[in-house]
């Protein structure tokens, strides 16, 4: 009854209430002089009871007292306009600067203010502000987007000088920058290079990173840094040429002694998280650089990414993964890290071995993985895994014809416990074969809950298991 008399009255309560208020806001905030665009997003919780966030993009280079108008419209119409059954989020983005409207006038002067001096630079891409809120016990941040990487140190001049003038409690501020411009509006996602005093949650300190700054921008003097992400007590920077290394290490260590160092250079990146999930300090990579440095020249490599215990190669495609695994499996044997993988393009050294070739071991398990590797050349995509608690190898063919060959040929190299999967080329996964060698012999794996394998996955092991046990 209560639904029936809404509707009959003509109220403007709709079952739809996130969905409703998303058109309406679109269409009424659009009429706003100095708008450009308007685009709401709206959540439909219950009927009649919905939440909507409205993002409004104002036209560039609006005097300041527009902008203050503009933004008291859009701010007054979001707080009118929420109630018992909408609630309404706003967002002003102009000059590629945004931020979230405050509920009063005067939360949204204080963003303002920070703004003003920020979005006059020609400098700058733009840039994310969040205030402390009315009481000052949200967090502040002013994230900069510089236009180019070498007005970086300029940008962090001028998000320091925002932060301190900007009277809120606990700011932090950043500088980011790209080698080359985004274009997106996600560009404060995935900086190329970053300048920051710190995030409240981090493991490193928060606070001003002068000696890192310092540090940052004498190596920057002497070399070309692709990468960088300087914060207080760290510093990870990418250069172009990987012999610049020793160079920049040098320098920092000077400058800021205190400071933990992360370089790499030219094909060879870090992973700035471990294994473990935290953050690596630049000694945890000592046995992953020796590694490194053994296959970084190479011209059959394309690219080496290092984690403190595993080391993850890029060949120049499938003829190049033995050789690189064999000269890492022979530098490799007193080696800390646990996993070497060499793969014949970036998606398969990935683990997404799409039409490759995947070699993966431990520093003593490495040359084996290689040998299988070697094997399984006209059978690709294929892969060899052996470690010492798990041991795989996948191979593709043509046609069941070509199993026997694909079999003689590993037949000695597998060691007891190797799963083996055998896949027709074109076809699905389930209609792989799926064996493992037990004592010698090559069984055919029966399947989970009963189920029957297709006709080519009983002919292909059948295939398999004939040729290998005779």
């Amino acid at each position: 009854m209560i639904t029936a008399a809404l509707l009959l009255t003509g109220c403007s309560v709709h079952v739809d209430a996130g969905t409703a208020g998303a058109a309406r806001a679109e269409r009424e905030l659009s009429q706003l002089d100095g708008v450009v665009s308007v685009r709401g997003s709206g959540t439909n919780n219950l009927p009649f009871a919905g939440t909507v966030s409205v993002f409004v993009t104002a036209k560039d280079g609006l005097p300041d007292g527009r902008l203050q108008r503009l933004t008291d419209q859009v701010g007054r119409w979001v707080v009118e306009h929420s109630g018992p059954g909408t609630t309404y989020r706003g967002h002003l983005e102009v000059d590629g600067f945004g931020f979230s409207l405050g509920r009063t006038a005067s939360e949204n002067e204080r963003i303002l203010t920070v703004l003003q001096p920020l979005r006059r630079g020609d400098r700058w891409l733009g840039g994310d502000l969040r205030s402390d809120g009315p009481d000052g016990t949200d967090p502040a941040q002013i994230d900069l987007a510089v236009r180019a990487p070498a007005d970086l140190l300029a940008g962090w001049e001028a998000v320091q000088r925002a932060g301190a003038a900007s009277g809120w409690k606990d700011v932090t501020v950043s500088a980011n920058a790209w080698n080359s411009p985004p274009t997106d509006t996600d560009r404060l996602r995935d900086a190329d290079l970053s300048i920051s005093d710190g995030t409240a949650g981090e493991d490193h300190a928060v606070g001003d990173p002068a000696a890192e700054v310092a540090a940052y921008e004498q190596v920057t003097a002497r070399h070309t840094v692709t990468g960088a992400s300087v914060s207080p007590g760290r510093i990870h920077l990418h250069l172009a040429d990987l012999a610049d290394v020793a160079d920049a290490t040098a320098v920092i260590a000077r400058t800021a002694p205190d400071a933990d160092a992360v370089l790499d250079g030219g094909v060879v990146t870090k992973d700035a998280t471990g294994s473990d999930g935290s953050p690596p300090e630049g000694d945890d990579y000592a046995a992953a650089d020796r590694l490194a440095a053994v296959v970084a020249d190479r011209p059959d490599v394309t690219a080496v990414s290092l984690k403190p215990d595993w080391v993850v190669v890029t060949a120049a495609g499938p003829g190049s993964v033995v050789p690189v695994a064999e000269a890492l499996a022979a530098a490799a044997s007193a080696s800390s890290v646990t996993s070497i993988d060499v793969g014949s393009d970036e998606e398969t050294a990935g683990g997404d071995v799409g039409a490759g070739l995947l070699v993966k071991g431990t520093p003593s398990s490495l040359a084996a993985s290689a040998q299988v590797g070697a094997r399984l050349q006209g059978y690709l995509p294929a892969s060899a895994s052996l470690f010492p608690t798990n041991r795989t190898v996948t191979a593709t063919v043509g046609s069941v014809e070509e199993v026997p060959a694909l079999v003689q040929g590993v037949e000695g190299l597998l060691p007891d416990g190797t799963s083996v999967t055998i896949g027709l080329r074109g076809r699905y996964a389930d209609d792989a074969a799926h064996l493992t060698v037990h004592g010698g012999t090559l069984t055919v794996d029966s399947r989970s809950g009963g189920r029957t394998g297709s006709a080519t996955a009983d002919a292909l092991g059948e295939a398999a298991h004939d040729a290998w046990n005779g």
